[in-house]
């Protein structure tokens, strides 16, 4: 690699500022204290500006990202089956809307990100659960894949690129101090973690609750798009009003380029790369995971005779539930693990461990010939989930690392969700089109790929952190600042 790159130190050759206010993030490395923090019951510090309310506004948004990714992805197969009822390509169909989803959340979280940095993160939170909301509406409507499925999910595409972009973001602004990062990252992933379960098993239980009300399946479904659009239309304006506009977004006003510019940049430290590496991969894991689940167990009972005019397809969603919830409950069991691992040992070796644990979950699962209830799936899921909050809390935590500017951490962040859009964009169509030509289990074999060579370069960042830390306390003492033994 020759000379470290860090993106605080080289960055000014490349045609960016490099008149860096240092992070609050370096709190806990100075005698000198940057940034004022305060308590939040009793537990977390946090920087000046963060009341409770915005803190649990937050969490609650983290919650309602993931749980309205999960809903949809699981539930818009069941548009395909039940609604429109096609019966041939839906892993071509489903790998193609999340295809187009991804082209338009590409460019979206890039722009989310330098906006959020500009006007604030609450604001681009509101825009992206109204956008969510006014999508999964429209969905009830819809009487084709297209145009009119495409235009809702493209709409709820734009919605998500600014919440999962905001999810990252507003971590670095929240934590009060460099171990705070693991503990706020945490609570993200538990929050983030149970908003998986809850969409994998409540929500998608939902349409056949309303069925008795509605009159007919079709009908339950489309009353529940309603109701959890609604929701989400609501909480936008509830987190626009509530959560804190941070002073540094509000003061700092960069060319749109050159920020875009630094967050593509900061891959050049090895640790970012691999962040944005996880991004990658979990972001893939969660859409993947859910759609493609949901799919190979409505396939499964299809050839059994069900999911047809005259047999419903409820004994798949009975299926498709527990799995889906498991994984994810697991994954929620298992964020604070993977926070308290991050902060005693370094964020490589974590992220390794989940990329192996991951990779011996989606493999075998992927070539299983057992029905989708068996117990082994069940310790396949598992084990996906471990890898996935893993990916979440540890990416999300070396993200908001002491060698991010804090000025461009939107920035950052946009490139973080970038890199997860990318790799939904490639793998969704991929593992859509090898679930038709190839097999059922062919999307699994794509994670547990994706899983095996995140560890094998976490490994490698593993072996240069001594020299990168050693460079950070170098650069960090020249700027003035005593700073002791440090892990990031």
């Amino acid at each position: 690699m020759g000379e470290y790159p860090s993106t605080l130190k080289d960055v000014k050759n490349e045609g960016v500022d490099s008149d860096i206010p240092l992070s609050s993030s370096l709190e806990s490395l100075s005698p000198n204290p940057v940034a004022k923090t305060h308590r939040l019951f009793w537990i977390f510090i946090v920087n000046e500006g963060i009341s409770y309310v915005s803190f649990i506004t937050y969490l609650l948004a983290c919650f309602g990202t993931i749980c309205l990714i999960v809903y949809l992805s699981i539930i818009q197969n069941y548009v395909l089956t039940v609604i429109l009822r096609i019966r041939e390509n839906t892993g071509d169909l489903t790998g193609s809307l999340a295809l187009y989803d991804e082209i338009i959340a590409m460019p979206a979280t890039l722009a989310w990100g330098i906006l959020s940095d500009r006007i604030g993160r609450r604001y681009v939170y509101g825009a992206g659960f109204a956008c969510i909301g006014v999508s999964l509406i429209c969905y009830s409507y819809v009487k084709n894949v297209y145009p009119h499925m495409l235009l809702c999910r493209l709409l709820f595409s734009l919605g998500t690129a600014a919440c999962t972009c905001m999810m990252t973001g507003t971590l670095g602004d929240v934590a009060g101090g460099k171990h705070e990062r693991g503990r706020v990252g945490a609570m993200v992933g538990m929050f983030a973690g149970f908003g998986g379960l809850v969409g994998g098993m409540v929500l998608t239980k939902v349409p056949y609750q309303l069925q008795k009300i509605a009159g007919s399946e079709v009908e339950g479904i489309h009353l529940c798009f309603r109701i959890v659009g609604g929701v989400a239309v609501g909480f936008a304006f509830f987190a626009a009003l509530t959560m804190t506009k941070l002073k540094k977004s509000q003061d700092f006003h960069g060319n749109p380029f050159t920020m875009l510019k630094y967050g593509f940049l900061a891959a050049r430290d090895p640790r970012i790369a691999l962040a944005y590496m996880s991004s990658f991969v979990a972001r893939a894991d969660t859409v993947l995971f859910t759609s493609f689940m949901s799919l190979w167990v409505i396939h499964w009972y299809m050839n059994l005779g069900y999911c047809t005019p005259d047999y419903s397809c409820q004994v798949a969603a009975g299926d498709t539930h527990p799995l889906t919830g498991m994984g994810q409950g697991v994954s929620l069991a298992f964020a604070p693990i993977f926070a308290i691992a991050g902060e005693y040992f370094r964020k490589s070796t974590v992220l390794s461990a989940a990329g192996i644990i991951g990779a011996a979950g989606a493999i075998p699962f992927a070539f299983t010939k057992l029905a989708p209830s068996h117990k082994s799936n069940y310790v396949f899921v598992c084990m996906v989930g471990i890898g996935q909050i893993g990916m979440i809390v540890t990416g999300m935590s070396m993200v908001n690392g002491v060698y991010v500017d804090p000025k461009y951490r939107g920035s950052v962040a946009g490139v973080f969700s970038f890199c997860g859009a990318v790799s939904i964009m490639v793998m969704a169509k991929l593992g859509g089109y090898l679930f038709d030509v190839w097999m059922y289990g062919a999307p699994f074999v794509l994670m547990g790929v994706a899983h095996a060579t995140i560890a094998v370069f976490a490994i490698y960042v593993r072996l240069v952190s001594p020299r990168l830390e050693e460079e950070d306390r170098k650069r960090l003492i020249a700027q003035g600042i005593e700073v002791g033994e440090f892990i990031d």
